[in-house]
């Protein structure tokens, strides 16, 4: 145990020092879209190029590990989108939101900087898989229920904004440019390899740091009961489901498990918060969910690398 806290505490601890940092206003008022913007336009699309342009081009991306992640994300939605229903005597489409925040990872900013350093650089193209998953599939259809509760979105409006957020999404971009150098045998020459080599660096630190940032927001529930059941509905069923479904359905390997299951036990995605907000919904519940669970996470997700048994890498 002492050999897993090793490594998940300086991550956990990054996060702490951006909460730190904001709580004290250490910080100007706009650093959170800053950040945010130099890691994701900047700092992870680097590091996910150089990943992909340096490996080979058949282990880039796993079907069976997307269909994996996509089946075990929609069950998980279903489920608690239906708990949520009638713990709350509301309409269905009122946890859409709730649902994509259980469903939804933030693997994008700690999946990429954790999981690789319990687990090694093998972990990265499971990562990516999963990813796709979320964002093709899962977001999808989140957003897709929770648009319906306005009563104005189309079908084919919600169609559309569902390629579109794929289509702006840097990080695709980057491992499909990155794919595209690896079937090729491209090499980067020195200078720009060394440019996109420093950005890709920063991407872990400055992810972690901005985590933290962007947590910190006063008078946020912590205690509510739906907040609870978020979190709870994150950190315990969504691993569960995950680890079911790859053994069981798609009989993946222990090492492809183990990935996903880590995946799914990370808190819950920032952006969650962003779409509830745009749309009108209980975004307090989401921000709550994201706060606590982000806090609780230190110890559930150590305590399941002990218990999975997980050799370091």
């Amino acid at each position: 145990m002492l050999a897993i806290l090793n490594v998940t505490a300086p991550f956990f601890a990054l996060i702490a020092c951006g909460y730190a940092a904001c709580r004290y206003r250490l910080l100007p008022d706009n650093a959170v879209p800053a950040l945010n913007t130099f890691v994701l336009y900047f700092a992870l699309p680097c590091m996910m190029f150089r990943f992909t342009l340096e490996t080979p081009f058949a282990q880039i991306f796993s079907a069976h590990v997307f269909l994996a992640y996509m089946v075990a994300g929609l069950i998980t939605f279903a489920v608690f989108v239906a708990s949520y229903r009638y713990a709350s005597m509301s309409r269905l489409r009122h946890g859409a939101y709730p649902g994509l925040a259980v469903s939804w990872s933030n693997w994008g900013y700690m999946g990429f900087a954790l999981i690789p350093a319990l687990l090694g650089k093998e972990a990265l193209p499971i990562i990516v898989a999963g990813g796709m998953a979320d964002l093709f599939v899962v977001l999808s259809v989140g957003l897709a229920l929770g648009s319906g509760a306005s009563g104005h979105s189309s079908a084919k409006a919600i169609a559309l904004g569902a390629v579109l957020r794929v289509v702006k999404n840097p990080m695709i971009w980057a491992v499909i440019l990155g794919a595209i150098g690896s079937a090729a045998g491209l090499t980067l020459p020195a200078a720009p390899d060394q440019l996109v080599k420093l950005l890709g660096s920063a991407a872990v630190p400055v992810a972690l740091f901005a985590i933290g940032v962007s947590l910190y927001r006063p008078g946020v529930p912590v205690l509510r009961a739906d907040v609870m059941m978020i979190t709870g509905g994150k950190l315990l069923l969504q691993p569960y489901i995950v680890a079911i479904v790859a053994i069981h359905l798609f009989g993946l390997s222990a090492f492809e498990m183990h990935v996903l299951v880590l995946m799914a036990a990370l808190p819950v995605a920032g952006s969650v918060f962003l779409f509830a907000e745009r749309a009108g919904s209980d975004s307090d519940a989401i921000s709550g969910s994201i706060l606590v669970s982000t806090a609780l996470a230190f110890f559930s997700f150590s305590a399941l690398c002990w218990a999975m048994g997980l050799s370091l890498r």
